[in-house]
């Protein structure tokens, strides 16, 4: 039987999903750190029984996908705190009470202090933590084998993740349990490895002498209205305050945003098509504005694409609590690049993995994180001068 070190150009094509280590009934396989600074796995050949399992579930050669008739809406919560809780538009959280109601455990990534994981919870306030984009992967280690016990009970499972880390999980269980298992996947641009934010964090607390804590992405209350603002938890002399900004004010989101340190994998992702191997699909409706869509827009629209019965039975269940409307696929592809394309892998970022590796962080960062002066520039204008600037640019 084939084992996951028969790929070929594993190291190249690996997503780090750790289904592999999970699945091995003798324990042989673990996950290691590479000079990159991402997870991979590891054989101890002596112990191996030759099963074929980790191989039989790794996302990067086996891949179920749905081949139903897709529906693409725009939506948001009509709830405001549930619409402004989310990244976008606060779909995750609609469907997580959904499938809390109809008695399913829910999966999902969530921080520990600033340590990016995947676990299961039982209960509607057990949510927020799994609330929000977070840019980094998660470590989904144990997760699949926690959740096929818990399918080979009976019991329900709605999962979320990365398309890689679905398709895995789908991999790992058996057909006759499929029915009480419900996944959602994101429309994913890559990943940066654990290891490089727990390096941008040491930063953050070198700069302000302080313990950082709870740093969240995609904080909509921040000052220039923008996307992608961020905060954290600062403790110092025994008091705690909270720090806000934007993108371009964090070295580790601006260099994020400029795909400079994702896993070689993502840039030939393979899960970058209409095609998914998710009941339903969760993106951001980027330029909405755009299309006939009469909501408001400015706290962020969700993009959804049910690709399964079950993913049309799960929107219509949740849809009398949104604001929504359905438009054609070509909609989706047209307005989130990485629904259909792999991100393009930046000509530095091999050079920016081996400075991380041998000089560190800070180095790294200020060579090749910080945003330039004008674009730093811009983010001090008022946000009625970006709007106009925007629209004679035609952006």
């Amino acid at each position: 039987m084939k084992r996951i070190d028969d790929i070929k150009d594993l190291d190249k094509k690996c997503t780090g999903c750790m289904g592999c280590v999970d699945v091995c009934p003798t324990r042989c396989i673990s996950q290691i750190i590479h000079r990159d600074s991402f997870m991979y796995s590891t054989i101890d050949t002596a112990r191996c029984v030759s099963c074929g399992k980790c191989y039989s579930v790794c996302p990067v050669e086996t891949q179920e996908k749905h081949h139903e008739e897709q529906h693409l809406f725009a939506a948001y919560s009509a709830d405001n705190l549930t619409h402004n809780s989310g990244s976008s538009g606060g779909m995750f959280e609609l469907l997580a009470r959904y499938f809390l109601k109809q008695n399913y455990y829910v999966s999902g990534a969530t921080f520990d202090n600033t340590t990016l994981k995947h676990r299961i919870i039982s209960s509607r306030e057990d949510i927020k933590p799994l609330l929000k984009s977070k840019y980094i992967q998660s470590d989904a280690k144990g997760i699949y084998a926690q959740i096929k016990a818990l399918l080979q009970k009976g019991e329900k499972v709605f999962f979320c993740g990365t398309p890689c880390q679905v398709s895995t999980l789908i991999n790992s269980t058996s057909k006759d349990v499929r029915d009480n298992l419900f996944t959602a996947d994101i429309v994913c641009h890559g990943v940066p490895s654990q290891k490089i934010f727990d390096d941008y964090i040491k930063t953050l607390e070198k700069k302000h002498n302080g313990k950082v804590s709870g740093f969240s992405f995609r904080v909509k209350d921040n000052r220039y209205k923008h996307a992608h603002g961020y905060s954290y938890q600062l403790t110092k002399d025994g008091k705690t305050k909270t720090i806000n900004g934007i993108y371009t004010d964090s070295s580790f989101y601006n260099g994020f945003k400029n795909y400079l340190f994702f896993r070689n994998g993502c840039y030939d992702c393979q899960y970058t098509t209409v095609e998914r191997v998710s009941d339903i699909t969760l993106a951001d409706f980027w330029g909405i504005e755009k299309y006939d869509f009469d909501g408001n827009v400015d706290a962020g629209v969700s993009m959804v694409i049910t690709n399964s019965e079950k993913g049309r039975n799960a929107f219509d269940a949740i849809r009398e609590k949104t604001i929504s409307k359905e438009f054609p696929i070509q909609y989706g592809i047209e307005s989130n690049h990485c629904l259909t394309h792999r991100t393009e892998k930046p000509r530095q970022r091999d050079a920016i993995i081996e400075e991380l590796a041998t000089r560190g962080y800070e180095p790294t960062a200020e060579k090749y994180f910080k945003s330039g002066f004008i674009h730093r520039v811009y983010w001090l204008i008022p946000q009625k001068m970006r709007t106009f600037i925007r629209k004679i640019r035609g952006n």
